[in-house]
């Protein structure tokens, strides 16, 4: 397996020792409904069910293996993930940062003992986990290019790029993105945040 710093979050099943990408299409932000994710080749890795507040990642198999969930009463767009153990356990919390055109996302990952649903958020004073930033979001909220980094060391885990899948799906007018994870990455991990980060900076577009 290839070795990289990235946590696991939502499964090491979802750890592969090679680079795995996968479309994402626009309507991902969608507030209630879903759709399927699916590889270069079109075959399904990934099903999103969508809910007001929350965002649901299911496997092929037809087994929940992650939620989005978003904070209540928070003066910044935040999301919790629950993972592991009937899904209650925290796993980690995105909180989404903008600054002019340019949008970035903390990501900050927990240990066990892990927190629960019902357990406070307290993420002042930690030094984020994980970068999720763009540089290249226009008047309309619509990104095109987005990295995923280690906070600390900047080693990249993910990328998002809609040239990438217009190059490699031979199209350039679908509007679909391409979610390219780096070998030893929790791909389920990297699903849940790109998930986040369109509809957190589509919402913030919104203000």
């Amino acid at each position: 397996m290839a070795k990289s710093s990235c946590p696991v979050v939502v499964g090491n099943e979802f750890c592969f020792d090679h680079e795995v990408q996968l479309q994402m299409k626009e309507e991902w932000w969608t507030a209630y409904g879903g759709f399927t994710i699916k590889d270069v080749h079109g075959r399904d890795f990934f099903e999103i069910r969508n809910h007001l507040l929350s965002h649901e990642l299911f496997d092929m198999n037809g087994r929940k293996v992650a939620e989005l969930v978003r904070k209540k009463f928070s003066w910044r767009i935040t999301f919790h993930i629950y993972s592991g153990f009937e899904l209650i356990q925290r796993r980690a919390t995105l909180h989404l940062r903008h600054f002019e055109f340019r949008k970035k996302a903390h990501v900050y990952i927990y240990q066990p003992p892990y927190a629960t649903r019902d357990d406070p958020t307290d993420i002042d004073n930690l030094e984020p986990d994980m970068i999720i930033k763009s540089e290249n979001v226009n008047f309309f909220s619509l990104i095109s290019e987005v990295k995923m980094f280690n906070g600390q060391t900047e080693e990249e885990y993910a990328d998002i790029s809609k040239e990438k899948a217009q190059q490699a799906l031979g199209d350039t007018t679908i509007q679909t993105y391409l979610l390219t994870v780096k070998p030893g990455v929790d791909v389920g991990l990297m699903c849940m945040c790109a998930v986040f980060f369109n509809i957190a900076v589509k919402q913030e577009g919104r203000k």
